[in-house]
């Protein structure tokens, strides 16, 4: 199949984080592939960014958010029939963020949220193609406890977030396109002892929910349709874990990408 100019520039960056990652899952002796890091550039304009950038393609083109100054979101957008940004740019209104933004795409618009310090809670802006403009920035209902930037899924029709607490369990809130509204926060059965933000993925009909636990463990959940919990359980097999999990789907499998001891990245297909 051929790939698009924007295809082409997003292949380059995933190319180059894996070239400078030492990746363990080869065969014993096997070298690495040798690439060079050749095609790094900075995106143009000054981002100001406080926190790592969130990625998503929406319109057909790569936009990146970053956590600004004074709690701001800044974006730049990647246009794919000029090949060049927009420049950065902060998102209109006050979103008090204290984390990296996360993005989705739902029903056509693009989501964003943030942590905000007031209650530990998720403010969230909503940019739609129609309008050409963004919502506003407005506070998730209750009490979300979030102690890091919070994970979002489209699953079953609606987006789920996800956030870790300060005790290490992890909530949940659903929001509903048809419905306009939150299902409101709740906490997943079980303690998990989660000590990093939640991972998830949609596999084989059901979300799969993931987090490094005490001790260097990951801790898996499973979410279907029928609206309940398999219940947490631990991965067997997997190294001392220092970082948060990262999951995909590829090659009709699923797979976690975790960093290890001596700052190696480590790969498990899991299902």
């Amino acid at each position: 199949m051929q790939r698009t100019r924007p295809t082409r520039w997003l292949g380059r960056l995933l190319v180059l984080v894996v070239a400078a990652t030492t990746l363990v899952g080869a065969p014993a002796g096997a070298a690495a592939p040798a690439r060079a890091a050749t095609d790094w550039s900075p995106v143009p304009g000054a981002a100001k960014a406080r926190s790592a950038p969130s990625a998503v393609s929406y319109a057909g083109g790569p936009r990146l958010f970053v956590r600004g100054p004074g709690g701001q979101v800044r974006v730049n957008r990647f246009s794919s029939s000029t090949e060049t940004w927009s420049g950065w740019a902060a998102v209109p209104g006050d979103a008090r963020a204290t984390s990296a933004p996360t993005t989705a795409v739902y029903g056509g618009e693009l989501h964003l949220y943030v942590r905000t310090t007031a209650s530990s809670g998720i403010r969230t802006n909503r940019y739609s193609l129609t309008t050409g403009a963004w919502s506003g920035w407005a506070t998730v209902p209750g009490r979300a406890g979030a102690t890091f930037s919070p994970t979002t899924e489209v699953y079953g029709g609606a987006l789920h977030l996800y956030v870790r607490t300060a005790d290490g369990r992890v909530r949940t809130n659903r929001y509903s396109q048809t419905t306009g509204a939150w299902s409101g926060w709740a906490t997943l059965p079980g303690h998990p002892g989660a000590t990093s933000a939640p991972t998830t993925e949609v596999y084989g009909g059901a979300l799969h929910l993931y987090v490094r636990a005490t001790g260097g463990a990951i801790r898996a959940n499973r979410y279907s349709l029928s609206g309940t919990w398999a219940g947490w359980n631990t991965l067997p097999g997997t190294p001392t874990v220092t970082s948060a999990p990262a999951a995909l789907v590829h090659g009709g499998g699923l797979h976690l990408f975790v960093r290890g001891p001596a700052h190696r990245i480590h790969q498990g297909r899991i299902i």
